[in-house]
């Protein structure tokens, strides 16, 4: 059975209550109360007719007398005026009383036959009984066919919306795990489906809840530990220098140089909280606008050259002559680029290299950062840019790390359409690639025309910005 609307079964069940009674008593009638009286005397007219050579064999009027009053038939042969057979000495006599008489004529070439049919003028039951079992076969069809009706919209709309109700007090009750029945009424399905959908997407809605609840646990307890063990040692060598253990000039420098790596700890750690919060929940989109990427890398690469030289770390850098155009913020791409890089060389053994490479491949701008150190341990990839994550060997509070600046670079490159993936590279070290979409052509229109053909036009301010692409 088909899903349709309830206006159509409604239809349908009118056109059920007003045609089967009718149909069924009809049916009733005319097999429960007989054929009408003028068919027994046809078939026996028809007989006598057929058979008028025969009328004077006397085996033939016992054999008709036999088959026709099987149908309480009676006749009479009459030849030339004269009677010379009947089936009974007083036809009118058998029945009941009320008697239908039939005439048939039959002419030959030497004489005229003719016969008197007698049939009973009511066939099949009783008149009291015919008087009251029709209306009674009419109110039982229309009672069978009103509870049927009933008992489907009781089974495809009330059953249905009842199950509802039930779910709807069940999920109010905390308990999400509901099961509604279907239903051939369109109208019906799909507030069940609509309801069950809303069912699942609550589930998922508690899930995600109770899970960011968890996280946002985990991330204020990380935290909390990060802020406090360098303020416990900025405390430490503060009370150190207040009790005066700091009695010497080597031990007053060195109390001073621990103070500023804790303080500038601190700052790191503050400034990249800062930024994960305002990626994380403000949800600030991108003020996006024309930038050559590769621009952008070489600058980068320049301005941590001299921390760099201080661990003797060189910087390989490997990008196109040409623009890497993109579409993007070029505050939040540089802040993610130095995560990377500061990264890499804050990772990189001395007297090692990191390379920096910058391509175009179809409609994506390809580029990655690799360094020369031990690399992510294949258990701590996974987990890689998850905030506060760090892996044991590669990440950890030794070297100064907050656990967010991978974190914060992969949501910048995410919010430009773009992505950033870690893995090792092919001779150790870890290697993180991060793709843009591709900007091929930039249209600028100055008051004096269009730029020729080609023609890339970069402003002075910033090397990584673009100011538009001719055509």
């Amino acid at each position: 059975m088909s899903v349709l609307p309830l206006r159509r079964w409604l239809v349908l069940a009118l056109a059920t209550v007003l045609l089967i009674p009718p149909l069924v008593m009809g049916t009733v009638a005319f097999h429960l109360l007989g054929d009408p009286p003028e068919d027994a005397t046809d078939r026996a007219a028809h007989r006598l007719s057929d058979e008028a050579s025969q009328w004077r064999d006397p085996a033939w009027q016992a054999a008709t007398k036999n088959a026709l009053a099987g149908d309480g038939v009676e006749f009479v042969l009459i030849e030339n005026g004269q009677e010379f057979y009947r089936s009974t000495a007083d036809p009118l006599a058998t029945g009941d009383g009320t008697r239908l008489v039939r005439r048939v004529d039959v002419s030959d070439a030497g004489s005229s036959r003719t016969a008197y049919v007698y049939a009973d003028a009511v066939f099949g039951p009783p008149e009291a009984v015919r008087n009251w079992i029709v209306p009674l076969v009419g109110l039982s069809t229309l009672a069978l066919t009103l509870g049927g009706v009933a008992w489907f919209f009781g089974r495809t709309v009330v059953a249905p919306l009842a199950a509802t109700s039930r779910a709807a007090r069940q999920i109010a009750a905390g308990d999400l795990d509901v099961d509604l029945p279907s239903s051939r009424v369109r109208e019906v399905a799909a507030v069940n489906t609509a309801f069950a959908a809303m069912s699942d997407a609550l589930r998922t809605a508690l899930q995600q809840q109770a899970t960011m609840e968890q996280e946002r646990r985990l991330f204020i307890g990380a935290i909390v530990h990060d802020l406090r063990t360098p303020l416990f040692s900025l405390r430490g060598y503060l009370e150190g220098f207040a009790k005066g253990l700091a009695n010497t000039p080597e031990k007053q420098e060195r109390y001073v140089t621990v103070a500023q790596d804790k303080t500038a700890a601190l700052e790191r750690l503050v400034g990249d909280l800062f930024e994960f919060t305002r990626l994380e929940y403000l949800d600030q989109a991108p003020n996006r606008e024309s930038m050559d990427l590769a621009a952008l890398l070489r600058r980068q690469v320049d301005d941590l050259r001299p921390l760099a030289e201080a661990k003797r770390v060189s910087f390989v850098l490997d990008v196109p002559a040409h623009p890497c155009l993109v579409d993007g913020d070029p505050h939040l791409l540089t802040r993610a680029i130095e995560n990377l890089l500061d990264n890499a060389v804050r990772y990189t053994p001395m007297d090692s290299s990191v390379k920096v490479t910058c391509g175009i491949d179809a409609h994506v701008v390809t580029f990655s950062i690799a360094d020369s150190g031990p690399g992510i341990p294949l258990e701590a990839l996974p987990h890689i840019f998850t905030p506060l994550y760090r892996g044991e060997t590669s990440r950890n509070r030794r070297t100064g790390g907050t656990g967010l600046g991978l974190t914060i670079a992969r949501r910048i490159l995410l919010a430009h359409d773009g992505d950033l993936v870690a893995q090792n590279g092919p001779g150790g070290g870890a290697l993180f690639i991060g793709t843009l979409p591709h900007v091929s052509r930039v249209r600028s229109v100055r008051e004096t025309g269009t730029l020729p053909a080609d023609a890339v036009v970069v402003s002075d301010d910033s090397p990584a910005r673009v100011v538009g692409v001719g055509r």
